[in-house]
């Protein structure tokens, strides 16, 4: 069973972007809104989400540290 839903003092500057995405997908307004919302309507509540990931256990960190890697990457790359 499909309900109707209206929106109510949408500001024109999301409006057009949402056309602008719409168009650029291939997909009528009405199509893309539908999609959006049922992605998003898909996805775990932020709360929930934020809860499954600092119930994982840490990642192990005995080897370098990023700023040690990135210097390390910029030495190599380094044609000097």
């Amino acid at each position: 069973m499909s309900v109707n839903m209206h929106i109510r003092d949408l500001d024109e500057p999301t409006h057009e972007e949402l056309v602008r995405r719409a168009e650029a997908a291939g997909m009528s307004l009405r199509a893309y809104v539908i999609d959006v919302l049922r992605r998003h309507a898909s996805l775990p509540p932020l709360d929930t989400w934020l809860d499954e990931v600092r119930a994982d256990p840490p990642l192990p960190s005995d080897g370098p540290d990023s700023v040690t890697l990135v210097a390390q990457g910029r030495r190599d790359s380094d044609p000097g």
